[in-house]
């Protein structure tokens, strides 16, 4: 079920404390919210939620990265998480928020018990200063929370958790509304460390780059040239290449394939496209470039993707990160 409805006043209730311990409620409220909160939007801004999961005794992944945000807590273990190539520990009450296309790899020798939500903004839903201000969170230095107990992050995920299991709260607007504070709270807690919002550098060169990606975006079925894409903003292709690679960090065309990639990863969770249909609906020439270009973005063929992540298969919620 899409949860598409909007923030209301609705209040909801909540009574005693929710204590974060790992047991069922964890397990059973990740696979509710996993099958029921997929997208939430408010008038000013929307989020996608790729997936919820709850894993116990997490070891070791291969190093991998996502086109979204990914946010982990550290229920309990300890472990490390590898990133450009720098150690960073994990241990209890760990807050670890994983960023757009930065490739990550979590080791464990004792086993990690952790939760993590996996969600992107949906820019043309949102508010233009709000979808800037997680397109810089992408680059924020400040990605690692110690001990977040008392963090609100924390504190409202925990109430996620333990209200999804009430009975219709999945689709009161109240329960909406709870949910877009949360991933806001995510901005407000790794945006240089909650203090000075992020600006971008330069508003017209951000404002050309984000024409550019809804045009892409809504394109990726044809084939996108440099040229075509700008002259559609008005500029020159050297104009583009060049504000792609200040503004955003990589060339147009990896932009271009990470999205193609993306959409397809999409498709393969959410619908039961032929890899030949998704192949063609994200703008590759044949099923064969198609799966070796998302082999290579995503470490693994298309069909080992759909089978590890689909949706609505319990066992692929502990297996994302």
């Amino acid at each position: 079920m899409l949860c598409y409805n909007k923030i209301g006043n609705t209040s909801i209730p909540f009574q005693g404390e929710f204590k974060l311990k790992w047991d069922n409620t964890l397990n059973n409220g990740a696979i509710l919210l996993n099958q029921n909160i997929s997208y939430v939007q408010s008038k000013d801004v929307s989020f996608r939620i790729h997936y919820w999961g709850a894993k116990p005794q997490h070891y070791n992944n291969k190093p991998h990265q996502h086109s979204f945000f990914e946010l982990c807590y550290v229920v309990g273990g300890k472990g490390q998480d590898i990133e450009n190539n720098q150690a960073y520990p994990l241990l209890k009450d760990t807050l670890y928020l994983s960023r757009p296309y930065i490739k990550h790899q979590i080791l464990s020798d004792t086993g990690l018990d952790i939760l993590f939500v996996g969600f992107e903004i949906d820019h043309k839903e949102t508010k233009e200063d709000i979808g800037n201000l997680f397109h810089a969170l992408e680059n924020t230095e400040h990605f690692m929370l110690k001990d977040a107990r008392q963090s609100p992050v924390l504190n409202l995920w925990k109430s996620l958790l333990a209200l999804v299991h009430e009975p219709l709260i999945q689709s009161n607007d109240g329960f909406q509304g709870l949910c877009i504070t949360f991933f806001l709270s995510v901005l407000k807690q790794f945006n240089d460390e909650g203090n000075q919002p992020l600006k971008p550098k330069n508003h017209i060169a951000a404002d050309l780059v984000y024409e550019a990606k809804l045009y892409i975006h809504d394109n990726l079925h044809r084939t996108l040239k440099l040229d075509d894409v700008a002259n559609h903003i008005y500029i020159s292709g050297r104009h583009l290449s060049r504000i792609f690679k200040s503004e955003l960090g990589q060339t147009f065309s990896s932009y271009v394939r990470k999205e193609r990639v993306r959409k397809a990863g999409t498709l393969l969770l959410e619908t039961d496209y032929t890899h030949d249909k998704i192949a063609e609906m994200t703008g590759f020439d044949n099923v064969h470039y198609f799966s070796s270009v998302f082999s290579s973005e995503m470490g693994l063929p298309p069909g080992k993707f759909r089978e590890k992540f689909a949706r609505g298969h319990d066992e692929s919620l502990g297996n994302v990160t």
